[in-house]
């Protein structure tokens, strides 16, 4: 494999070629950063042939979306930044391996760089406590290291601990001599969640730092596990334990445990899947909720009770889907709390879950709630960090009033992606004093704050929660990008959801950074506010590329090309698309093109997806060359008014469908598929009207072929073929536009700054693209203007005149 990340795979060889020895192997990579591009080649070297290359492969991974062997290219940017060495090992336990479980043994690891080419900053080493430690003692100190190349001036190393920066002018103690420094600070307050924030510079001013996540809470604290969600006995639900203690796995059920008990849907939990997987639900057996043994430090309370040797586990809750929610039914000491969130955020920028207190009946069924605050989670690979309940902002701490038998849910705003994961492991609520009066606040932002969705339909939502004062629904004001917007408001006793559905014309550009801002005064006609960014992406066809029309001749162009039968391509888009290309290597059996009117074909009669009455593959002879190891590309002008679209592909084997200045264009992607079969849709916005290029290439491995190019009402879901000639809302399919004459102006001025002129002297021809300009003077400056972007290619300079061409 050569993978971007978890289930993002570049190659993924399991052919032949891959059928390697599984000892004395040297494995090598070596990535190299060329013009935004970084080149990557895999190695497998025999150690016993004289380092022979046993298996290479190179890709490229581009800043544009690129075609992966399994996975999408998301983040579709490679990743160039400072450098991380990284040693990841997977189990993977297969019931027919030699030995199960299988052990990996990694030795003699080398990483080299390049000398500095400048000076680098301080290296913070040796640090103390370990990064997302918890149950610390208040006695624990902070220490770490500084090293540098000149020596270290000790009021230069500093730390800001929740907020506070100590130095050696109040507490920070700084000893060594030189480029070597260690620093050490205590005073430490038990029961609380500490960011520290570690700093050094030298003495050139370049500084270095790092942040360090722990926290001092006592090991008996109010922890509520998230694999102990209420259950439900004798057919009524909420029942709950309020010290449950773990026993075995497979133990139970029995009283003071909830392993083996049992939950109800929608009382107990909401699980989108409701069907238990035997592999995910080892606590739980009977309930869907998806669990795994916890991946964080062992705690005091598991290991007592015997710990993994006899059993014991602690367990995350993950997999998760929005709207899910665990409810948790406790006796709670009357006071005030803090709440923390202890999760793994793993290959996600940012994942948000809700807590809920239950107001209704938790024994039926869709009990009333309300919202309290938000855990924002936030990127922490496969280590468990403290997440606080916060506002919407993810900025002021959330203090909740507790007393007596209280249910709160746990609700997942974000779902987890195909290539990333939430683990979620327990709830701790501190004790905490009580804060006073508290106002309206507003409970929970969508987006997120400084989140980035995917979609082509965003719409902001806001959730402010009455508390000792209420909101006043008619001083809501929403703004977005500074523009006041006319938002929905919903309210009842708890308060107020604030909502924005963003037109499709004031749709902010793909990747841009948006600012929303909410405000509205309170009861007390005091003024809350508070302002957020986002990233909207979405996939949007370049206005650049589209053609005022008219189209001329409806239909499609489609190509075949075919390889002879036993030729061995892989299941795979690279070897489909080399078919297709000009002074192909691989050869060839059969290459025609014909006009067709849809995208609705296969290999027999056979009805292989939506729509009837499929069509043979044009150039497909099952009789005298077989159904094997063929590739088709389908070329078109779509007419498109201004909106958004979904389009829908079901092909077998893969495809590819692209948009770039021509029909030829085989970039941008806007979706694809490697391997087969493919049944996907994918939505795109037209921003403004027009006949665009399209590029449909989908190939043929072994078996079944069949393949459709369908438009999907997202209305009401109702699926059109493209270019159908028997429906009059089809998207029309061209074979080519009329292209309008370019307006093509040349302007000079004396100097670069201007004022230009147009050039009375210049001959323009928009056919060959030159221009001829009678020469004067020794100095000019020219500029184009015209209605698309122009750039000058060449330039030729003669006594009398000059010669520009431009593309």
């Amino acid at each position: 494999l050569i993978t971007k990340g978890i289930g993002r795979y570049f190659v993924a060889d399991d052919g032949p070629t891959a059928d390697l020895k599984n000892n004395l192997i040297t494995l090598v990579l070596t990535m190299t950063v060329k013009d935004g591009n970084v080149i990557i080649t895999g190695k497998a070297l025999d150690k016993e042939n004289n380092n022979a290359v046993l298996w290479e492969r190179t890709v490229v991974d581009t800043p544009a979306t690129d075609v992966m062997a399994d996975g999408e290219d998301s983040p579709k940017e490679p990743f160039i930044t400072t450098g991380y060495f990284t040693l990841y090992c997977y189990e993977d336990f297969s019931a027919s391996a030699p030995e199960d479980p299988y052990f990996v043994y990694y030795d003699n690891a080398i990483v080299a760089a390049p000398p500095a080419a400048a000076n680098e900053p301080p290296i913070i080493s040796e640090v103390l406590p370990a990064e997302f430690a918890n149950f610390l003692q208040a006695s624990t100190q902070i220490s770490f290291k500084v090293a540098d190349d000149k020596a270290l001036a000790d009021d230069k190393i500093s730390v800001t601990l929740n907020g506070t920066l100590f130095t050696t002018a109040n507490g920070l103690a700084v000893a060594g001599s030189g480029g070597t420094k260690t620093a050490t600070l205590g005073g430490l307050a038990a029961n609380v969640n500490y960011t520290a924030m570690l700093s050094a510079e030298d003495s050139d001013g370049v500084r270095s730092s790092r942040t360090l996540y722990f926290d001092t809470f006592a090991e008996d604290s109010l922890v509520l596990e998230i694999e102990d969600y209420n259950l439900t006995v004798e057919g009524v639900g909420g029942k709950f334990f309020d010290n449950p203690v773990p026993i075995a796995e497979g133990g139970g059920p029995q009283d003071g445990s909830y392993s083996y008990q049992t939950g109800t849907q929608d009382i107990d939990f909401n699980e989108t899947r409701p069907t238990p997987q035997p592999q995910t639900t080892l606590y739980r057996p009977n309930d869907p909720i998806r669990m795994q043994h916890s991946l964080d430090a062992a705690r005091a309370k598991f290991t007592a009770a015997g710990g993994t040797a006899a059993g014991v586990y602690d367990y995350d809750v993950g997999d998760i889907a929005e709207g899910e929610w665990l409810n948790y039914t406790r006796t709670f000491p009357a006071g005030s709390y803090e709440a923390y969130l202890r999760q793994a955020v793993v290959n996600m920028t940012s994942g948000e879950s809700v807590l809920e207190q239950v107001t209704g009946d938790p024994s039926q069924p869709s009990a009333a709630t309300k919202v309290l605050g938000s855990f924002l989670g936030a990127r922490t690979g496969f280590q468990y960090r403290n997440f606080a309940l916060t506002d919407g902002t993810g900025q002021n701490k959330i203090i909740v009033r507790l007393s007596g038998v209280t249910t709160l849910r746990l609700r997942q705003v974000t779902p987890d992606p195909g290539d990333g994961a939430r683990y979620q492991t327990y709830l701790l609520l501190t004790p905490v004093q009580d804060p006073g009066l508290q106002r309206a606040t507003i409970s929970s932002l969508s987006p997120a704050p400084g989140s980035t969705v995917e979609t082509v339909t965003p719409a902001i939502r806001v959730e402010i929660q009455n508390r000792d004062t209420t909101v006043n629904t008619d001083s809501i004001k929403l703004q977005f990008n500074g523009q006041e917007v006319a938002r929905t408001v919903t309210s009842d006793a708890n308060g107020a959801v604030i909502t924005y559905s963003i037109p499709v014309a004031q749709l902010p550009a793909p990747g841009a950074n948006n600012t929303a801002q909410i405000s509205f005064k309170d009861n007390l006609n005091v003024e809350v506010s508070s302002e957020w960014n986002f990233v909207v992406n979405y996939l949007a066809l370049d206005p650049a590329n589209r053609q005022p029309g008219p189209g001329t001749d409806r239909g499609l162009k489609a190509r075949f090309v075919q390889a002879p039968d036993g030729t061995g391509l892989a299941n795979d888009l690279q070897p489909a698309e080399s078919q297709l290309a000009p002074n192909s290597p691989i050869p060839v059996l059969v290459d025609f093109t014909e006009t067709i009117q849809v995208v609705n074909m296969a290999q027999d009669e056979r009805v292989s997806g939506f729509f009837e009455g499929e069509s043979l593959v044009p150039g497909l002879q099952p009789d005298v060359n077989g159904t094997e190891f063929f590739a088709v590309e389908i070329k078109a002008w779509l007419e498109l008014s201004a909106g958004i679209y979904r389009f829908g592909v079901v092909t077998d084997d893969g495809y590819k469908v692209s948009s770039g200045k021509s029909p030829n264009d085989k970039e941008p992607l806007i979706a694809f598929h490697n391997g087969g079969p493919a049944n996907e849709t994918f939505d795109f916005v037209v921003q403004q009207a027009g006949f665009y290029p399209f590029r449909f290439m989908w190939y043929e491995y072994q078996g079944n072929a069949y393949a459709e190019w369908f438009s999907v009402n997202t209305a009401t879901s109702e699926r059109t073929l493209i270019n159908d000639p028997n429906t009059p809302t089809a998207i029309k399919a061209y074979l080519d536009v009329q292209t309008p004459v370019p307006t093509v102006k040349l302007e000079s001025a004396e100097k670069v700054t201007g004022p230009y002129a147009v050039e009375g002297t210049a001959t323009i021809n928009t056919d060959t693209k030159t221009i001829t300009i009678t020469r004067a003077g020794d100095t000019r400056f020219y500029r184009l203007n015209a209605a698309s972007a122009l750039r000058v290619k060449t330039w030729r300079l003669t006594s009398t005149a000059i010669e520009l061409v431009y593309e």
